[in-house]
């Protein structure tokens, strides 16, 4: 900020804080009032601002802002589309998977059922994503290193015999 008039002025949401203070550092009469319209009543001297009117002051001009592209969004739409779509596709399959599970290995999913008048954790839809995508693909993720971690790690490698059920 500096040192000077605008130092001693503040804004708070839609308003304008003025602290005029005397002598002993007391704030002097109401510090609110309303924002000004423009900054250039900011920069103008207290002594000038006194004798002159605001008027005298031209609103500052507008300044036009470019809308700029993010390189994220320029994404083909021949690649959206078929993300999209496999996403689709391997929540469909899970489904089906779920479904026939349900209806011909009723016991690999007791989980998932009322058991005792008690309602299950998570719903079967809730947990799909937990367990029917990321579950094969969870090796990919986290990866477990040995030594201290830097620009160069060492990657302990695991072993599944359960369909990554378990390392």
């Amino acid at each position: 900020m500096g040192k000077g008039q605008r130092a001693t002025q503040a804004y708070k949401s839609t308003e304008f804080i003025e602290q005029v203070r005397d002598e002993d550092g007391l704030v002097v009469g109401n510090p609110f009032k309303l924002a000004p319209s423009n900054s250039g009543s900011l920069l103008q001297d207290e002594g000038l601002a006194s004798s002159k009117k605001t008027s005298s002051v031209s609103p500052a001009p507008e300044v036009k802002q470019e809308k700029t592209v993010s390189e994220l969004e320029a994404v083909p739409s021949l690649i959206l589309v078929t993300t999209y779509l496999s996403f689709l596709m391997l929540i469909v399959f899970a489904h089906l998977r779920d479904f026939f599970g349900k209806l011909f290995y009723p016991a690999n999913y007791v989980q998932l059922r009322v058991q005792n008048g008690l309602a299950p954790m998570v719903s079967d839809f809730e947990s799909l994503w937990t367990r029917r995508l990321y579950g094969r693909i969870r090796d990919c993720f986290n990866r477990p290193i040995t030594g201290v971690a830097g620009g160069h790690v060492n990657l302990l490698d695991r072993v599944s015999h359960d369909f990554n059920n378990t390392f």
